[in-house]
């Protein structure tokens, strides 16, 4: 099912930044110098897409257990499916989320102007027939040099973050984009606000509030995909938003933690984990001692 469309909620506010915009509709013909990313399935895409537009879905983007690609493999992507950041990218698809993530994802890889359109394009194409055309997917061999400066200072790193918090966690003013289910149980980061991105168009209160705090704001889903999907809805509506990209999954990989359900501590080691640790060592050199006698 595809969201509604952006509310036009900024426009008291300042404008929305101009790198990354909402559109309601696909402009036809294409401005000069755009060209569209049209984010379903690439096989689909392949088959029927606006002409000219270039096949770019979700999974390209993220490793077979959804990390994130490294930027020097989705630059040369970028490269492969003949961009070079200079171009306006409009986005298409069905999904909005999907828009939302690839639109986030080439925003922060430095594409110079990012927009994405809320209308689903199957329905568009199916009111523009003359408009259709074959998608265009990625080369074997890089085609395009993607030379764009990407926007890396808008990511922030779970390293960064975590000394923070440890510094008592003043300066970022976080927000959690899950549901408020999951952000009570099994929890959230610390001092983080809960504002699902599916109450996003909604609570307009919530968001003016985003945009008129002095606080830099950091935004964070489940994991990578919906941490970049939700940076990039907060930012079409002037929320000067940073994110952090791998979200809640990455704050808690490998740090043995468990946060009580509804509690906002500072994660602390799992005494269980460290109790089977120990215990583990132990049977090891009770082995070793038995093998030298």
């Amino acid at each position: 099912m595809h969201a509604a469309p952006l509310p036009v909620l900024a426009a008291g506010h300042g404008a929305a930044p101009r790198a990354l915009v909402a559109r309601t509709h696909l402009p036809w013909p294409l401005p000069a110098h755009s060209v569209v990313i049209d984010t379903r399935r690439r096989a689909v895409c392949a088959r029927g897409s606006v002409a000219g537009g270039l096949c770019l879905n979700p999974r390209m983007l993220l490793t077979s257990r959804g990390r994130l690609a490294s930027w020097r493999n989705v630059r040369w992507l970028l490269g492969a499916l003949r961009l070079t950041g200079a171009e306006t990218a409009i986005v298409v698809g069905d999904r909005m989320r999907s828009e939302d993530f690839v639109a986030g994802m080439l925003y922060v890889a430095g594409q110079r102007r990012v927009e994405v359109v809320a209308d689903p394009v199957t329905a568009w194409l199916a009111r523009h027939p003359g408009a259709r055309g074959t998608g265009t997917t990625r080369g074997v061999f890089r085609e395009a040099i993607y030379s764009a400066w990407p926007r890396t200072r808008l990511v922030v790193l779970r390293q960064e973050l975590a000394a923070r918090l440890r510094a008592g966690g003043r300066g970022y003013l976080l927000v959690d984009g899950r549901g408020r289910g999951r952000y009570r149980r099994p929890g959230h980061i610390p001092g983080a606000r809960s504002l699902p991105m599916a109450d996003v168009g909604r609570d307009q209160a919530a968001v003016r509030g985003l945009i008129s705090t002095r606080r830099p704001v950091v935004a964070y889903g489940a994991g990578p995909y919906g941490s970049i999907a939700y940076f990039a809805r907060l930012r079409m509506l002037a929320v000067r938003a940073r994110v952090l990209a791998s979200g809640w999954r990455g704050w808690t990989h490998r740090r043995h933690v468990r946060v009580s359900p509804g509690r906002t501590g500072v994660p602390t080691p799992d005494k269980a984990l460290a109790v089977a640790s120990a215990g583990a060592a132990i049977m090891v050199l009770a082995w070793r001692m038995t093998r030298r006698r």
